[in-house]
């Protein structure tokens, strides 16, 4: 995606809608150029194409979520990365930045990624630097992501080092948290079969809180964030014991 193009995203991420002369007139390009730009997005899933322009891509579209501070989010897969070694196992929790880390992942050589996404398995699929594991479940669409009573199933029989997760809100009391139930169900199993659980947080997240716990603060040993985050925050981590690596 070039420059242009992430200016078309961001500026259809605040409107449901635009037109292509719209678009032509604020980025001083003409209407082909923006036909051609509009395509190339859509083929990447982020807009869906209309006569005359394009539209918004569902809310909970997992290319959509990538795209949404992308920059930010792409640094903390790679600081991410670096905690992996070539050759091992690792749990990667469905989410856009966890997303972004499995390509990072991808350029090392036998990794292990073990997963409930069905996006990063796809996205993977190709790829003989990496082999991927996606665990059963319900299939929930829009997210691509499994859930369920299965999916747990099959972390049952799991015991890895690391285990990536994401979050959508965080609290001293609750720790880090999730805003669906039957993605935080999954996530806790992961953190339970795991030895070292690294949560991977785009800044403005720190502000919100989910609707139920995905693990305890005392059970969490890195937080990979950016930054922004608030000093308030970073003391709670601090006082807990976490590990704190801000990009």
């Amino acid at each position: 995606m070039n420059e242009r193009q992430m200016k078309i995203f961001e500026i259809l991420s605040k409107s449901p809608a635009v037109s292509v002369k719209e678009l032509s007139v604020q980025l001083n390009v003409s209407e082909v150029t923006i036909r051609k730009d509009l395509s190339s997005l859509e083929n990447e899933g982020l807009l869906k194409r209309t006569h005359g322009g394009a539209v918004q891509m569902s809310s909970d579209s997992i290319e959509k979520r990538i795209m949404f501070k992308y920059e930010e989010k792409l640094k903390i897969a790679k600081q991410a990365a670096k905690l992996v070694k070539e050759g091992e196992t690792v749990l990667i929790e469905a989410g856009s930045t966890n997303a972004l880390l499995a390509k990072e992942l991808s350029n090392k050589d036998r990794v292990h990624i073990i997963t409930n996404s069905l996006y990063i398995a796809n996205t993977l699929k190709s790829n003989r630097n990496v082999k991927v594991t996606l665990l059963g479940g319900e299939l929930q669409e829009e997210a691509e992501t499994m859930v369920g009573p299965l999916t747990k199933l099959c972390l049952s029989m799991l015991a890895v080092n690391k285990a990536f997760i994401g979050m959508d809100g965080f609290s001293e009391k609750l720790g880090f948290t999730c805003g669906d139930f039957l993605r935080a169900e999954v996530a806790k199993e992961m953190c339970f079969r795991a030895e070292n659980i690294i949560i991977l947080a785009e800044a403005s997240k720190f502000n919100n809180v989910g609707m139920t716990s995905v693990v305890d603060l005392s059970k969490v040993s890195i937080v990979i964030t950016n930054n922004g985050i608030d000093e308030s925050k970073t003391i709670i981590l601090e006082k807990n014991n976490i590990k704190t690596i801000i990009v």
